[in-house]
């Protein structure tokens, strides 16, 4: 439990930090150019969206875009309602990674770190602060891949299996431990592979899997939410969205749980495939729902002060 404590403790230390060094140097760096290009990828909230599937597919962590999007409007570099056609993209684009075999991030980390420090001391000029920004970037995935292998052994507990397994049919138990599982593993793609393995296994049935999986969405948005808490109201904005989507879509596909799980069922394929494909219809229907009250949503978040 000390060291589970400990990979918590240093895990959001990391992201704070990670966060702060990639603000500094974004804020440093950025020049028209760079202000013109993140004004182009979400200048309508179809290229928000569209960016924002893409990048997270590219970097397998849609808390990783989430992160970067709440750094992006704290700096100033984009607007609140630009960053939201991002949050809508990177829930799409975070599907790959229960669709495919994720690309390990943990290779890219040392190089981040290297490129980061000796460009920040040799670089020239402004290329000094892009450098800067990569290694606040190496220090951001080091944090999620710390807090992600240091809360895994909790899904190995057997007290955990236990609960999990007492579940059963209760669906909405199912979302209320998924968003916890998900918020403590900081990842909804490893609750969701928790979850392919427990109904596979026949602890769970397939409705209970896939309100685990709504809830999976909710819990994952733990991290940029406390890496808000350090930011301005705009970029906690974007945070709160995130939330705000992802309750959205459990709240609307809550009543046709049965269904869709009969649906998956015909579709047919492994449990766990089913599992994976409830991952990637519920963010792609929610996303593409949301899409055309961005304006609403925006004018209703920012009358918080």
């Amino acid at each position: 439990m000390l060291t589970i404590l400990l990979a918590l403790i240093l895990g959001l230390a990391f992201l704070l930090y990670g966060m702060h060094i990639l603000r500094y140097g974004l804020q440093a760096f950025a020049g028209d150019t760079f202000r013109d290009l993140l004004h182009q990828m979400t200048a309508t909230p179809w290229r928000g969206f569209w960016s924002g599937t893409l990048a997270t597919a590219a970097l397998q962590s849609s808390t990783a875009l989430t992160v970067m999007a709440v750094s992006f409007v704290d700096s100033g570099l984009i607007s609140f309602r630009n960053a939201l056609g991002l949050i809508l993209g990177s829930n799409i684009g975070t599907t790959v990674t229960t669709q495919l075999l994720a690309l390990p991030l943990e290779p890219m980390i040392p190089y981040a770190l290297l490129i980061g420090g000796l460009g920040y001391l040799f670089f020239p000029h402004r290329w000094r602060y892009l450098a800067l920004s990569c290694l606040g970037l190496a220090f951001l995935f080091l944090a999620l891949n710390l807090l992600e292998s240091g809360m895994a052994p909790l899904a190995e507990v057997e007290r955990v299996q236990e609960l999990l397994h007492q579940l059963g049919d209760h669906h909405f138990q199912g979302i209320i431990a998924g968003t916890l599982l998900s918020a403590v593993l900081h990842s909804s793609s490893a609750t969701t592979g928790i979850v392919m393995i427990l109904a596979s296994d026949g602890w769970i049935t397939l409705p209970t899997a896939i309100a685990f999986v709504f809830g999976a969405n909710i819990g994952t948005c733990f991290t940029a939410v406390i890496a808000s808490l350090a930011t301005n109201r705009a970029a906690q904005r974007v945070a709160l969205f995130h939330v705000l989507l992802n309750l959205f879509g459990a709240l609307l596909f809550f009543p046709f749980l049965t269904p869709l799980a009969l649906f998956l069922q015909w579709i047919g394929g492994p449990v766990s495939l089913q599992v994976a494909n409830a991952h990637t219809l519920f963010n792609v229907l929610s996303s593409l729902i949301a899409m055309p009250f961005l304006p609403l949503a925006a004018r209703l978040l920012e009358r918080i002060r």
